[in-house]
């Protein structure tokens, strides 16, 4: 058998140690993410509602940012989670 088909216990650890550490950042990222996308979207419906109480071109341009907004919160949440 070559070295490859049994690596040694140093390798193996290395590995481990390599692949629990990607896997903790994974976690955090995506924490980080939702809770971000989260605030974001009541962001973007904050931003509809003030368009409700606007008038003129500022209920559009709220309006218009507010639902982008939520729509692309929503749907990095729709990644980070379900995709």
């Amino acid at each position: 058998m070559s070295d490859s088909e049994n690596p040694s216990e140093a390798k193996i650890r290395r590995a481990v140690r390599e692949e629990m550490s990607r896997a903790g950042r994974s976690v955090i990222s995506t924490v980080f993410w939702t809770i971000l996308a989260a605030f974001t979207v009541l962001v973007g419906l904050q931003a509809v509602q003030i368009a409700f109480y606007t008038s003129g071109l500022a209920t559009l341009a709220f309006g218009a940012v507010g639902i982008l907004v939520t729509g692309a919160s929503i749907y990095l949440l729709y990644l980070l989670h379900w995709a």
